[in-house]
């Protein structure tokens, strides 16, 4: 490759041919946080453009020094997509080269922030979760619905049964036909009762889009179950305030996301600063240390994680000749 002069193009389908999988994401995700909780990363707050309600735009840049991966994510979401025909989620990942700072690889953002989402899912159930659960509970049944229950079967190998809610019943018939065909040993199940869903579940996820009002709130004190661990993608979004006092370890993806989004009213119930998911990685944090114990966590999304996965699949990419180099 010429370092400056010319960009590897990767599609979304050159990247799912790259051929990593959910358990490659995961692990990525585990040597990313382990560095992030060595102090080896160098990672802005990410910035956020919305000019209208249904629309957002961010920017989530990081710089990994072990690695020696560095780049940015520019991802836009718009709630008005699905009416089109198109993804909520679209936009690129950018790899630069650590010496000369020039862009070397773009990419499909779509497919890499649905599969690395999930990871961080399965991160924090690798760590957290009571390795005989049997039953998950799963809000909102779009992309990152199916690539986090893909996740959760990674880890918890001992999954037998999915209750799956969303507020469209044909979204939720589609998922489980779907999600049947691709893990037949288990029983998926649809339900139009949210409290089902969450009082039978020993993994909860949720899926659907990030909400800090209290709109979209579902989730009561009373049904959570002894020994829950809760991995939701929209952070408190379906919570009551109650509920989320009722949990007793939370951990956060970010410090710097996390006061950041407190300074504009959200996790409000919270008193101290949970530790972060880094921190269990390294040791620094202890995990689940009760059966019994409920145990959630806060993911706002980082920069980091895109970085990580991105430079990793720009690298398989190169050894397996894969995508289209484009002058710059």
């Amino acid at each position: 490759m010429d370092i400056g002069r010319e960009v590897l193009y990767l599609s979304q389908a050159d990247v799912k041919a790259v051929g990593l999988t959910m358990k490659d994401y995961i692990d990525t995700m585990e040597e990313a946080h382990r560095d992030k909780g060595n102090g080896d990363i160098v990672m802005p707050p990410k910035i956020t453009v919305q000019p209208n309600p249904d629309l957002f735009m961010l920017g989530m840049g990081c710089a990994v020094n072990r690695t020696k991966a560095a780049g940015i994510k520019w991802l836009s979401g718009c709630a008005t997509n699905r009416d089109k025909g198109l993804p909520r989620f679209t936009g690129f990942v950018i790899i630069n080269d650590m010496e000369t700072g020039a862009p070397v690889c773009i990419m499909d953002a779509t497919y890499v922030t649905a599969m690395r989402t999930a990871a961080v899912s399965g991160l924090a159930l690798r760590y957290l979760a009571n390795q005989d659960s049997e039953t998950v509970g799963v809000y909102g049944c779009g992309m990152e619905g199916r690539t986090n229950l893909e996740a959760a079967l990674c880890e918890c190998p001992g999954i037998r049964k999915v209750y799956a809610w969303a507020p469209r019943a044909v979204t939720v018939d589609a998922y489980v036909k779907e999600m049947s065909e691709r893990f037949p040993e288990v029983s998926i199940e649809a339900c139009r009762d949210p409290e089902k869903v969450m009082r039978e579940a020993d993994i909860f996820l949720g899926s659907s889009p990030v909400t800090h009002g209290d709109e979209f709130k579902l989730v009561k004190a009373d049904w959570l179950k002894p020994g829950l661990t809760a991995v939701p993608v929209n952070a408190e979004s379906h919570f009551y305030d109650e509920a989320v006092e009722q949990f007793d370890k939370i951990y956060i993806d970010d410090t710097t996301m996390y006061d950041l989004c407190r300074s504009i009213g959200h996790y409000r119930t919270l008193r101290e600063t949970p530790p972060e998911l880094s921190a269990l990685v390294t040791g620094r944090a202890p995990g689940r240390e009760r059966k019994e114990e409920r145990i959630i966590t806060f993911t706002e999304g980082i920069g980091l994680n895109d970085v990580a996965c991105g430079e990793k699949i720009f690298r398989l990419a190169m050894e397996k000749k894969i995508g289209t180099m484009l002058p710059l």
